[in-house]
Parts: C-alpha cells; sequence; structure tokens
C-alpha cells in the first residue's frame, strides 16, 4: 500500500514555483510584527563609571529598567552575571527612552569580582526590559560595552566561538563594536588577524590531531588595548571511528514569561539544554532550525534577534562548534495586502534576504550549491555539509527562497526543495556512497519529511497534496520532490537517520517500503522540536501514526554516540531525565 501520496495520478505543474519571483504591482505592502524597539539601545559614557543608554519604541512604553552586571573573569562560558538595576527616571509613558547608568556601583569593593576599580573600568554586560502592550509582557535586548575611566572602548559584542573545528582545522569568530586590530593567541602564541575592522572569522589551518588548544583574543586601537580569558577547544583524533554529538530544535519563544520569552529566543531552555549536551561530552551541536520568532517585515529586528540567539549559543560556542540550519521562522519577509488574514508573504532580496542575514550571523562550511533561478539568494552557509569520523552530516534548506503562494508568484513554497539543491543532494548522497571513510549518513533540516504532530498541513506533506487540503492547489509535486530526496538518502547504503525539527516535540519512527515501495533500505526519522517553542500533541490521522514508535511533548535534545558501525540515540529532557536510549544501527 502506498501511503506517501493520497493518489497515485502523476503530480500536478508546481507552476511559478522555483522561477524568478513576480510580485503584485496592484498591491500594497504592510509592515508585519516590526518589534518594539525602533532604534536599538546605543551606550555612551559620560564620566568616571557613568554612562547613558538612549533606546527608542514603536509604541508607548512606561519607563524600562536595566539590569547590570559582569562576566565573571573564572567562568568558561560568557555568561552574564547581573549585579545591578536602573530605572528609567520618568513617569511618562513615551517612545523615547533615556536611562542613567552608575557603573561605580559595579566598582564598588564588596562586589568588584571583574576589577572595574583597579582598572578604571571593564566590559559591562547589560539587559533592557520594557513592556511591550502588544504582546502583553517583557521585550528584551541584551548586549555589553566597555569603557575605562570617562571614555567609551572597543568590546567583543558577539563571541568568540570557535567552529568547523575538525583534525587540523577550525575557525575563531567574534565581533566588536567599535573598528579594532586583533590577534588570536593560541596556545601562548600571537597570529594577527588584521584589521581594523569589526567582524573576524580567523581561519586556522595547521593544527595537530586529537590536542587540546587554549585561545584568547586580543583586540586593540591606537591607545587601546584589552584581552579576553582563555578559553580553549580540542581536535579531532586522526581516523577516529568514535564520535558523539547533539542535535536539537525550534528554540524560538515559548510561554511562560520571563527568559522563556527573551527577544525571540526560549533563552531559559535553550542554555539548558546546550550546557547539559556539552556536559555530556557532546563534541558538536546542530540546530536544526527555528531558532527565533522570525515571521517580521523588519530586517533589523531579525538581525537583532539572531543576536539574541547567539547570546545563549555564548554558553558553550568558544569551547564547541555549533552549526545552524534555517527553519520557517528565519524569515524576514515583505507582505503584500490581498485580504487574506496573512497576506501574501515574500522573502527580501539582496542583503536583507533571510538568507543574507543568516549568512553574515553564523559560520558553516562553505560547500553550498550556486542557485540556478535569477534572483535567487544564496544557499552559502544554509547548505552545506561536513564529515566527522566517520560520519557524514548533510544540512538540507527546505526553507530557501521562501513566498507564500509560490506556484504564483515564483520563489519557493515552504517544505519544497528546488532543482539545483536536489542536485546538490544527490551527488554529495553519491559521494559518501562511495567513500571508503563515510559509514554514516545523517540528513538535517527544518521541515519533517513525514510530520506527527503539529505541521501535517504544510512541512514536506501538505495534506498528501490533496487540492482540497490547499485551497485548491494541487501540491502532490511537494511529496514526490520529498520521496526522490528520501530515496537518494537511503540509497546511500550507509542512512542512519534523517533529524528534523518544526514539530516541537519529539518523535522516532522507522520510514519503511509500506510508505512506499521505493523505499527499499528501512531508516529512520527522528523529529526533535523540543528546545523551547510551544509544544505539539501527536497527530492520530497521519498514514503513519500507528509507525512512530516513540513520542514526547517534553523539551529535550537528542544525543548520539557513533562507534565503528553502531549508532546509539539518548534523548534528554530539560531536567537532564532520560527519555529514551536506543540502539539506531
Amino acid at each position: 500500500m502506498v501511503l506517501s501520496v493520497y493518489a497515485a495520478a502523476p503530480a500536478a505543474d508546481r507552476g511559478r514555483a522555483g522561477q524568478p519571483v513576480q510580485r503584485p504591482d496592484d498591491l500594497a505592502m504592510e509592515e508585519f510584527d516590526p518589534g518594539i524597539f525602533i532604534a536599538f539601545p546605543t551606550v555612551e559614557v559620560t564620566g568616571e563609571h557613568r554612562a547613558m543608554l538612549r533606546f527608542e519604541t514603536a509604541t508607548i512604553a512606561p519607563a524600562a529598567r536595566v539590569f547590570l552586571g559582569i562576566y565573571e573573569p573564572d567562568g568558561r562560558a560568557m555568561t552574564p552575571r547581573f549585579r545591578e538595576v536602573a530605572v528609567e527616571k520618568t513617569k511618562i509613558p513615551g517612545t523615547k527612552h533615556l536611562i542613567e547608568l552608575d557603573l561605580a556601583r559595579l566598582a564598588r569593593p564588596t562586589i568588584d569580582a571583574a576589577g572595574f576599580g583597579e582598572r578604571g573600568g571593564g566590559v559591562v554586560a547589560y539587559r533592557v526590559e520594557v513592556y511591550d502592550r502588544h504582546a502583553a509582557g517583557s521585550a528584551f535586548y541584551e548586549g555589553r560595552f566597555a569603557y575605562r575611566g570617562d571614555r567609551r572602548v572597543p568590546a567583543i559584542v558577539a563571541g568568540p566561538f570557535v567552529d568547523l573545528v575538525g583534525e587540523r582545522g577550525a575557525v575563531v569568530s567574534f565581533d566588536t563594536d567599535l573598528p579594532v586590530t586583533a590577534t588570536l593567541v593560541l596556545d601562548g602564541a600571537a597570529r594577527a588577524a588584521g584589521g581594523p575592522r569589526t567582524r573576524f572569522e580567523i581561519a586556522l589551518d595547521d593544527l595537530e590531531p586529537g590536542r587540546a588548544y587554549t585561545y584568547a583574543v586580543a583586540i586593540g586601537t591606537e591607545d587601546f588595548e584589552d584581552r579576553t580569558r582563555e578559553f580553549r577547544f580540542r581536535t579531532r583524533e586522526a581516523k577516529s571511528e568514535r564520535l558523539r554529538f547533539a542535535i536539537l530544535g525550534d528554540s524560538r519563544e515559548g510561554v511562560g514569561g520571563g527568559e522563556r520569552q527573551y527577544g525571540g529566543v526560549n533563552y531559559r531552555t535553550l542554555t539548558r539544554l546546550l550546557v547539559d549536551a556539552r556536559a555530556r561530552g557532546a563534541e558538536f551541536v546542530i540546530h536544526s532550525g527555528d531558532l527565533v520568532n522570525g515571521y517580521t517585515s523588519n530586517a533589523a529586528y531579525f538581525a537583532a534577534q539572531l543576536a539574541m540567539f547567539k547570546k545563549a549559543e555564548e554558553t558553550i560556542g568558544a569551547e564547541i562548534p555549533i552549526y545552524e540550519a534555517m527553519g520557517n521562522h528565519e524569515i524576514t519577509m515583505d507582505v503584500y495586502k490581498d485580504g487574506s488574514p496573512g497576506g501574501i508573504e515574500f522573502d527580501k532580496t539582496g542583503e536583507k534576504s533571510s538568507e543574507a542575514i543568516f549568512a553574515a550571523a553564523f559560520v558553516n562550511p562553505l560547500n553550498a550549491p550556486a542557485p540556478a533561478a535569477a534572483g535567487a539568494p544564496p544557499y552559502t552557509e544554509n547548505v552545506y555539509y561536513f564529515d566527522q569520523g566517520p560520519a557524514r552530516f548533510v544540512v538540507m534548506n527546505n526553507n530557501y527562497w521562501y513566498v507564500s503562494q509560490a506556484e504564483k508568484y515564483g520563489g519557493n513554497l515552504e517544505g519544497y526543495v528546488l532543482d539545483d539543491q536536489l542536485a546538490w543532494l544527490r551527488r554529495v548522497f553519491d559521494e559518501a556512497a562511495k567513500s571508503k571513510r563515510v559509514k554514516h549518513v545523517f540528513l538535517i533540516a527544518q521541515e519533517p519529511m513525514f510530520p506527527t504532530g503539529g505541521h501535517t498541513a504544510d512541512a514536506m506533506w501538505y495534506g498528501g497534496g490533496d487540492p482540497e487540503q490547499n485551497a485548491g492547489v494541487d501540491r502532490r509535486y511537494v511529496i514526490e520532490r520529498r520521496d526522490e530526496i528520501w530515496e537518494a538518502f537511503i540509497g546511500t547504503g550507509k542512512a542512519a537517520a534523517a533529524n528534523f525539527g518544526d514539530e516541537h516535540n519529539y518523535s522516532r519512527m522507522r520510514v519503511t517500503d509500506a510508505l512506499n515501495p521505493d523505499f527499499k533500505t528501512p531508516a529512520w526519522q527522528i523529529i526533535s522540536g523540543g528546545a523551547g517553542a510551544p509544544f505539539y500533541a501527536k497527530d492520530p490521522n497521519v498514514p503513519w501514526a500507528d509507525r512512530v514508535e516513540k513520542f514526547s511533548t517534553r523539551m529535550h535534545y537528542t544525543l548520539f554516540d557513533v562507534d565503528g558501525d553502531t549508532v546509539r540515540l539518548r534523548v534528554y529532557d530539560v531536567n537532564g531525565e532520560l527519555i529514551e536510549d536506543v540502539r539506531l544501527k
């Protein structure tokens, strides 16, 4: 019995999907969730241990407050410890906000853990909290700045992060708020990184396998120098057959207030899961998408949400790599009014496209395909693969070049994979099949191929493509493309697991030829969307519901162990409790 399509008829024409976008010229654009911050906070140092913080809100808001703190010098993670609070001195709600910061309070001898008094200043962590009446709750923005005496000095405001760690290489990246020259100090030896600029990605390609390295970052200008604490990372053992890594997804805001709703991120849950994964020995983490709330027409707001996500990554990102995939919520878009509830949604273009902003925020492998269609955004750093030990990890983007009515206007439909990416996937899978070293292939994306709870009307299923469930549009072409990808994946003979998010739960099911006769080799689908977003229950109506072997709504992450020919999966919830322990291969 073929369960993967709703009818045996040939798939419908996909219309303009995959072709250059033709936007409606008779409709007006509208703002969509621009966020409360029109102008994000800026800081001006006004005197010895004093500063002023300013920002502007889109709507009238009451007096805001700012939490002030430090980064503890003996901590492994760049996690702020807040100690003081400053409140806006106004009784009249407004849109322009000004808050005086008394930094001398951080330099008091009884609490001066970071040496502010001795050095005349240092790096200050701040967190702005303002009431957003539209969201009926607090909105947050977190940042940091540095000062010495009565002047502002440069600070590293994102990172450092270590990425792409292999047997002989790694990349250290960080951002500063002011242009600087930088030096990476690796095991005590200085390596100039150049400048002046504010973005640094320092490639290391002469490392030794299986060795622990320490590093620090020094930044400076003509009259100022500073240096971070030491961090450490370890390169992979040469030709090792053992590997431990974590996969999780869907860390956008949850429900419950506070750090669960933190600048687009469920900071509270995500940081707990990341720290637990590192504590259990994960060598790296893969995030399968829906990092943040996204879905905004304000590109700056989307970039700010990714910056808040990176604040969560800082809890482990200086010492183990994190690989990020794009989800459907990683989107900044133009919305046209057509009378429908959501309007017609288009991925923005150029530097404001979702893909371009995503690539600017993260460091991922640079082996993506080139887009085939004119005007299509880059696949750079949102489609990629990498090998670690005996495993190949293939990160697919099934939220690329989003247009909500792609069949009519061009661009791409959520959940669909275009021809150029399919050709790339086939090549990467074919190379893995022929490789003597690769024994296991893992596929990672946001939208599940076989949704089990919460997204059966979209993902890569769309209710089987039935026009009656898709406003009259025949979308069987989505299911046929899904099956082509699955066949290429299992055709390697090495398929370990396909890992997805999107649905905010955990499920494990075995995909076999009972779903499609062409699925000749059984393989696992894992959905891990429990990194903080609101939960979904199991859907009993999908054709494969009875094939789901494990399901849980708990917040969680998945931990994989590869040892030669074997693959073991453990799933831990946010409290560190084991959900299941199973051998996949």
